[in-house]
């Protein structure tokens, strides 16, 4: 950059702050309109106190828990897919003598039977799961490989859930969509939601695991079975800082900042959209001044007024972190 570059420059910076200068209330308002929503943090954060919750410590619950929606098992159904493989009989009718219950079982040839079973009977609502066998049988009498896989399915909403916002299972997601600081449903001692014990998942789980057991080895693993018992327990959760400024302000913060700067955008474009609209850029294109000079001096203006602004906020939390 030349001399005379320099000079129209400084021209240009000189007349950006002037009339900056000229409108003086203006500028001591757009000032005054962005600091306002830094003090009403400081506000609210002298007001709202920060607590220490916890630490949490829940108790054991018994594996085997049934739903208590089951109130007449009778009229309940287990379903096992495919039912013509003669073990997957077996193991679901060892499945109901380990749940210890008078529940109905049914099989289904195939997976897409049961659905059709489900969309269109109206009996279907009685079902408590499926278990859904996924082994390579060749022939009804085969025996059930040594690795099994297999899937449960049960209801896709749950029938101990009252809030609608916590219906279904959520498979897909590894952590929740709106973590919280605290152990997730802090006032259950199973968990809460998805329910994987209220709604008897883990109990037909457990029960499946043991009948496939003890089908590979009865003899040495009902002896196991016989002397134990089952208790599942959450992890104690540690005491935590609940900051309810946080949880008040947290999703609003984004907005907040950006209703905070509005005004000074809005008075770049009008001074932008004023030289326009009175011709005052062309003149100044048509006595040498470079059109990149024009945005320079423009971005130089407002960056350092940006920069004043932000240290002042910087100044206003530092200050209130000290006292």
């Amino acid at each position: 950059m030349d001399l005379l570059a320099l000079r129209q420059f400084a021209v240009l910076l000189w007349k950006n702050f002037t009339l900056k200068r000229r409108k003086f209330f203006n500028l001591i308002l757009e000032v005054v309109t962005i600091l306002v929503f830094p003090m009403m943090l400081l506000l609210f954060r002298a007001i709202i106190e920060m607590n220490v919750t916890g630490p949490y410590n829940f108790t054991s619950q018994p594996i085997s828990t049934l739903p208590s929606f089951l109130q007449n098992p009778e009229e309940w159904k287990l379903i096992y897919v495919p039912s013509n493989i003669h073990v997957v009989k077996e193991i679901t009718e060892n499945v109901k003598r380990n749940l210890n219950i008078s529940i109905k079982v049914q099989g289904f040839s195939s997976e897409s039977e049961f659905e059709e079973y489900v969309k269109y009977d109206y009996g279907s609502y009685k079902v408590l799961a499926a278990i859904v066998f996924d082994c390579d049988f060749k022939n009804s009498g085969d025996p059930l490989p040594l690795q099994v896989k297999y899937h449960l399915r049960f209801v896709r909403i749950q029938r101990t859930i009252l809030w609608p916002d916590r219906i279904g299972w959520k498979t897909s997601f590894l952590f929740p969509n709106y973590p919280s600081p605290g152990p997730r449903n802090p006032d259950h001692n199973d968990g809460g939601s998805p329910g994987y014990i209220r709604e008897g998942f883990l109990a037909v789980q457990h029960a499946l695991d043991k009948a496939i057991m003890l089908y590979h080895e009865s003899n040495a693993r009902q002896k196991l079975f016989d002397g134990i018992s089952i208790f599942v327990q959450r992890f104690p959760y540690p005491a935590y800082s609940h900051d309810g400024l946080i949880w008040l302000s947290g999703s609003f913060l984004p907005l907040m900042f950006i209703l905070m700067f509005s005004p000074t955008v809005l008075s770049i474009v009008r001074s932008i959209v004023w030289e326009k609209e009175n011709r005052l850029k062309e003149y100044q294109l048509t006595i040498g001044i470079k059109n990149w000079m024009l945005w320079a001096a423009y971005f130089c203006t407002f960056f350092f007024f940006y920069i004043f602004i932000i240290a002042s906020i910087c100044v206003l939390f530092f200050t209130k972190a000290s006292v």
